[in-house]
């Protein structure tokens, strides 16, 4: 529980530092007045927005590796001739082991052992789980869990099949994420050069640009460019952002 306030209490505070950063940014390049600074409460909300997606997708591809770890684990106590719930439980021991206190895996099932204690099935256990976890690959596995331990299937084949499709899916995304690299930084550079651009002329001419601060007309102008800038932004963020 600590450790989770201190995780938010981190993410609120790069939340808070971006978002000032970006409405100054604003207030000094686009309007050359303090004013600009009341973008803040829009500036805080995207990009919590942005932050909180990025974190939930980091979050995601870690809790699929240790899943794929776990169900290895688990695979190995059935092997081994374990009931299933044993099975499932000394799989995440293993997982404690291996990736620590800081397991996500860990705190989510974490519960695990005392609701087997008092003789829950391990379907709902595992269940609730997938519901909470976010992730498809974790999902159709329970689902086909729960059907096979109705109907008495082949559960090292199904776990062997899950391990099979998640390493795939791994494999996948680190390829696309290693070709779509170099455009991802393209898009950056493309998104931050227009900023140096007014940074330049601000720097070097400001008469040029001068006109279009302080009046009704540059400040219409440099609204709509404000508007236009951030829809290319987000717009190049979707084009580089390939889902599996």
């Amino acid at each position: 529980m600590a450790g989770g306030r201190v995780l938010k209490l981190r993410f609120l505070l790069l939340q808070t530092a971006v978002s000032f950063g970006v409405s100054g940014a604003v207030a000094g390049l686009f309007y050359n007045s303090p004013w600009g600074m009341c973008s803040l409460p829009a500036s805080f909300y995207l990009t919590g927005a942005v932050l909180q997606k990025h974190r939930q997708k980091k979050t995601l591809g870690r809790l699929n590796l240790e899943f794929k770890d776990y169900i290895y684990a688990v695979s190995g106590a059935l092997c081994a001739g374990y009931s299933i719930e044993r099975a499932f439980v000394t799989g995440l021991q293993d997982i404690r082991q291996l990736y620590g206190e800081d397991s996500l895996l860990a705190e989510q099932l974490d519960a695990m052992e005392q609701r087997l204690g008092i003789k829950e099935p391990i379907e709902h256990i595992l269940s609730d789980f997938a519901k909470k976890s976010g992730s498809e690959d974790i999902e159709n596995f329970v689902e086909i869990f729960c059907y096979a331990k109705r109907g008495g299937g082949d559960f090292i084949h199904i776990i062997a099949t899950t391990i099979s499709r998640i390493c795939d899916k791994i494999e996948v995304s680190e390829e696309i994420h290693t070709v779509m690299a170099e455009k991802a930084l393209e898009q950056k550079i493309m998104c931050a050069v227009p900023l140096g651009i007014l940074l330049f002329f601000r720097a070097t001419s400001p008469e040029f640009i001068g006109r279009l601060y302080g009046n009704l007309l540059g400040i219409g102008i440099m609204s709509a460019a404000l508007l236009l800038y951030g829809a290319a932004w987000f717009l190049g963020m979707k084009i580089v952002e390939i889902e599996v």
